[in-house]
Formats: C-alpha cells, sequence, structure tokens
C-alpha cells in the first residue's frame, strides 16, 4: 500500500466522518486494520463517532469495530466499553464466521 494515498484517504475520512453511515465507519477502521496501517487521528475520530452512534450499529459492524481496534491495538475504553454494552442484548444474531 501507499502511505501517501492511506493518508490522503485518511484526511478525506476524517474531514467527512459526521455523513458516515455506521457501517461505513466500521468498513473504514477494518480496512485500515486490515492493511495494519495505524492512523491514530483517523481512529480516534472514528471512535468518536461510532461512540456518538452506538445504538445504530448492527452486530457485523460491532464486531468489525472492535476487531480493527484490537488488532491496531488500540484501548479506547469507552468505545470498548459501549460495544460490549451494545452487544450483549444482540448475542443472538451474531452468526459465526467460517
Amino acid at each position: 500500500h501507499d502511505a501517501q494515498v492511506m493518508e490522503a484517504i485518511a484526511i478525506t475520512a476524517m474531514k467527512k466522518i459526521k455523513d458516515f453511515s455506521v457501517q461505513h465507519l466500521a468498513n473504514t477502521a477494518w480496512a485500515f486494520a486490515t492493511l495494519g496501517i495505524l492512523n491514530r487521528p483517523l481512529m480516534e475520530a472514528i471512535a468518536a463517532e461510532a461512540l456518538a452512534r452506538i445504538a445504530e450499529f448492527e452486530p457485523q459492524a460491532l464486531t468489525n469495530t472492535a476487531w480493527a481496534f484490537a488488532t491496531l491495538g488500540i484501548r479506547d475504553l469507552p468505545l470498548l466499553e459501549a460495544i460490549a454494552t451494545h452487544a450483549l442484548p444482540q448475542i443472538r444474531e451474531y452468526i459465526p464466521q467460517d
């Protein structure tokens, strides 16, 4: 991956983060984590927006967001606590991945 391209994506995403759906928040975090790119300002922006809209998250988006933060070694306790609190009542809706 090209570092300059990923930085440009991160900057653009941060400018438009309020317009993202919760699925887009989760997908963006997942994509950066999958590539092993830790962009702290982006992840902080995702965390803040996700925390504010946690009730909108479906199980897959919660899971992908938690995975991304864990994979990147980011311990955002307020976000992780909110994910756990929101995930528990939905636990029966979770489908294991192959």
